[in-house]
C-alpha cells in the first residue's frame, strides 16, 4: 500500500458490484409483475403416447374412409349416392382431424373414440345413415365398425384398467343421446360433456408439458390442418362441381369440347371471317358456361369453409374455457 492513501475506496469499490446486485434483487423481490417459475412439467407418458397415436389413427381413419368413399364413386352410378359418398367423405375427415388434434391429449382419444362410435351407429340399417350409401352400404358400414373397435382398442391401451370403464360408459350414452343426424357430422362438444359429468374433481389435462413440447404441438396442429386444407379443398370443389350439374366426366367433356372449338378457331382463321366469327362466338359460350359453373362453385366452397371456421372457432373456445374452469377448480381445491 501506498503511504497516504487510504484502504476504505478500495474496499468500497469492490463492494459495490455486491450491494447493487442485493438491490436489484430486493427491487425484483418488491416488484408484482416480475415471477420466477421453475420450467413447466413435462407431458406424462401416457399423455404423449395418446397425443402421437391418436393422431396416427386419425391419418387412418381418413385414409380408411377415403377409400371406401372412392370405392363406391367407382362402382355406382347414382347421382345422389355419389354426391353422399363424397360428403361422407368430407364430414368424417374434418371431424377426424378436429377430434384428434385437441389440446388435451386424453380428450382427442376420447372425442375420436366417440366419432367412431357415433358414425357406426349413424350407417347402421335404420339410423339416419343406413340407406345412403347405395349398393356399397355394407361395405362403408363394415369400414365404420372396424375403425369403431380400432378406436376402442386404442383407448384400451392407453386408458388406466380402473377408469376404463368410464370412459367406455360416456362414449356409449354419448352416442346414445347425441347421435348424427346427417352427413354435415354436427356434434355435440366432447370435451364440454365430459367436464359437466365429471365433475370439477376431474382433470382434463395434468400439464400442456414443456415449452418445446407445446412448440412442437402447435407445429403438428399447424401442419395436420394445412394437409387436411388440401384434402378438403380438393373434394368440396368436386362436390360443388356435381351439385351444379357437372361430375368429373362432365368437367373433361366440357373442357375437350373447348379444345375442339380452340382448333375449329385456328383453321378457320386461314378462311373466310364470317367462319371466325361464328367460332369465336362458340368458343365464347363455352368458356362463359364453364366459368359460371365454377364460380358457382367457388361460391359455395367458401361459404362452407367461412362456416366451418366459425364452427371450429366455437369449438375451440368452448374447449379451451373447460379446461381453464377445470383448472382453476384444481387450484381452488
Amino acid at each position: 500500500m501506498r503511504p497516504g492513501r487510504s484502504p476504505q475506496p478500495a474496499a468500497s469499490l469492490s463492494g459495490a458490484p455486491l450491494g447493487a446486485a442485493a438491490a436489484l434483487l430486493l427491487c425484483v423481490a418488491g416488484c408484482s409483475l416480475i415471477s420466477l417459475k421453475t420450467p413447466e412439467r413435462p407431458l406424462s407418458s401416457r399423455d404423449l403416447n395418446a397425443r402421437i397415436l391418436t393422431r396416427e389413427f386419425s391419418y387412418h381413419f381418413i385414409a380408411v374412409v377415403a377409400q371406401c368413399a372412392d370405392d363406391i364413386g367407382a362402382h355406382d352410378s347414382d347421382p345422389e349416392v355419389l354426391a353422399n359418398a363424397l360428403r361422407w367423405k368430407i364430414g368424417a375427415a374434418a371431424e377426424s382431424q378436429r377430434a384428434a388434434t385437441r389440446l388435451a391429449p386424453m380428450m382427442a382419444l376420447l372425442d375420436t373414440w366417440a366419432l367412431t362410435s357415433q358414425m357406426q351407429q349413424f350407417l347402421s340399417p335404420g339410423a339416419p345413415g343406413g340407406a345412403l350409401l347405395g349398393s356399397r352400404q355394407e361395405l362403408a358400414l363394415t369400414a365404420a365398425s372396424e375403425l369403431e373397435a380400432g378406436a376402442e382398442e386404442l383407448a384400451h391401451r392407453l386408458i388406466a384398467a380402473g377408469e376404463f370403464a368410464q370412459y367406455q360408459q360416456f362414449v356409449a350414452s354419448y352416442t346414445r343421446e347425441h347421435p348424427l343426424r346427417d352427413l354435415q357430422f354436427v356434434r355435440a362438444s366432447v370435451v364440454q360433456l365430459w367436464s359437466q359429468k365429471s365433475g370439477a374433481d376431474s382433470r382434463l389435462v395434468d400439464s400442456v408439458g414443456t415449452i418445446a413440447e407445446a412448440m412442437e404441438d402447435v407445429s403438428d396442429r399447424t401442419r395436420i390442418a394445412s394437409e387436411a386444407l388440401t384434402l378438403q379443398t380438393i373434394w368440396r370443389t368436386e362436390l360443388a362441381l356435381r351439385e351444379a350439374g357437372y361430375s368429373r366426366s362432365d368437367v373433361r367433356a366440357a373442357l375437350g369440347q373447348l379444345d375442339e372449338r380452340l382448333a375449329k378457331l385456328s383453321a378457320a382463321a386461314d378462311s373466310a371471317p364470317q367462319m371466325v366469327h361464328e367460332a369465336v362466338a362458340d368458343v365464347r359460350e363455352s368458356v362463359i358456361d364453364l366459368l359460371q359453373r365454377v364460380d358457382s362453385s367457388s361460391a359455395s366452397i367458401l361459404e362452407t369453409l367461412h362456416s366451418e371456421r366459425t364452427a371450429l372457432a366455437a369449438d375451440v373456445r368452448g374447449e379451451r374455457e373447460a379446461v381453464v374452469l377445470a383448472a382453476d377448480a384444481e387450484r381452488a381445491s
